[in-house]
């Protein structure tokens, strides 16, 4: 897959009459949901921000933060894998061509 081509997830969430319509999640980056969160965590902090765009920057920063949780989850496990010696490119070293030789 390439840098341009990005695969979305869908899920579904229940409309009013309960039947279920689908919802293309968005992709972001773990950096640029990081930044975003903490956008959202100054702005939620304004006492001025009315009620309608708390509770909007609300879901979107506890939607953010799920995603991004989960994500260090995943490194978390694959950083464990690494520590314990699985799943690491193997070397085969060589003597060096110009060395001195032993003898």
């Amino acid at each position: 897959m390439s840098d341009t081509t990005q695969s979305q997830a869908i899920m579904f969430e229940p409309t009013d009459d309960l039947k279920l319509r689908a919802v293309r999640a968005e992709q972001i980056t773990f950096e640029q949901g990081y930044e975003e969160l903490k956008g959202i965590v100054n702005r939620l902090d304004d006492p001025e921000l009315p009620v309608h765009e708390m509770f909007d920057g609300f879901r979107r920063g506890k939607g953010l933060e799920k995603a991004l949780r989960a994500y260090l989850q995943e490194r978390e496990g694959e950083l464990v894998e690494l520590e314990e010696g699985n799943n690491l490119p193997e070397f085969e070293i060589a003597s060096p061509s110009n060395g001195p030789s032993v003898g």
